[in-house]
């Protein structure tokens, strides 16, 4: 007979949040029949109440009829989680105030817009990796050459 280990309140509550992150790599792999069309490194990603696998930043979701996995767009609810991923963290070198660095962030936004064709802002599909890359570097090349240190 198995005894259920009994822990301290105070390490329970500590442990709790890293045995729900485990939780869900400890379900049961899919057989290989039940991953026909995904990568081998793909990996479970519940969205809502809908499983993806994602894949070196592809997404694969179940066909209906044959079961097969195939490439899908991200979902809504990942594309839309904000503007902020294609953005750079800028610091102002000469003192800008909150003011001024709001002008030259929009500003060099336009021409990173111009620059690489992407407005983050607008848009409905997922961008391609080359297309927000571009915007980035853009975005900081601006921001550098309106004296903010960009990382």
């Amino acid at each position: 007979m198995v005894k259920p280990l009994a822990l301290p309140h105070c390490l329970t509550r500590a442990l709790l949040p890293a045995l729900f992150l485990v939780a869900p790599w400890a379900q049961a792999a899919p057989s290989a029949a039940e991953r026909a069309g995904l990568p081998d490194d793909a990996r479970p990603v519940w969205v809502g109440d809908q499983r993806y696998y994602l894949a070196r930043d592809t997404w694969f979701l179940a066909s209906g009829s044959d079961a097969r996995y195939t490439p899908v767009p991200a979902p809504r609810e990942i594309q839309m989680a904000g503007v902020d991923m294609f953005d750079v963290i800028a610091y102002p070198i000469n003192n800008q105030t909150f003011r001024q660095q709001q002008q030259d962030h929009g500003l060099c936004h336009r021409w990173a817009i111009d620059q690489s064709g992407f407005n983050p802002t607008n848009t409905l599909e997922p961008p391609s990796r080359v297309q927000v890359g571009t915007y980035r570097r853009a975005l900081a090349a601006c921001l550098a050459g309106h004296h903010y240190s960009v990382k």
